[in-house]
């Protein structure tokens, strides 16, 4: 029984510290080329609202990224609602996870 306790407690804190620095946000995928004017070409790119209010771009990297194609999203003024999971570093969300919001 102490080691069956000893593994789950273990086995608790290896996935605690593997999803410590992913963050859950809400917002919208678009195209960074097209709509965002954040990169010489076509990729995605997440947009939100941050703390202050203002609109923050995040370019979109990771597998979870192809979810969306980018057909949808590569037009001017057009975007996806959705909610990414993954890890923000300098500009950059590489996603593990993107679920797109149902109309």
């Amino acid at each position: 029984m102490k080691y069956i306790t000893t593994i789950a407690l273990a086995l608790g804190f290896s996935v605690s510290v593997a999803l410590a620095g992913e963050k859950t946000l809400t917002g919208k995928v678009v195209c960074a080329k097209c709509t965002a004017k954040k990169a010489e070409k076509c990729s995605p790119a997440f947009v939100s609202k941050g703390k202050d209010g203002k609109e923050v771009t995040l370019l979109v990297s990771g597998k979870a990224a192809k979810a969306i194609k980018h057909g949808r999203i590569c037009k001017p003024n057009s975007s996806v609602e959705v909610t990414i999971t993954g890890t923000i570093k300098e500009g950059t969300i590489t996603a593990a996870k993107l679920t797109e919001k149902k109309k």
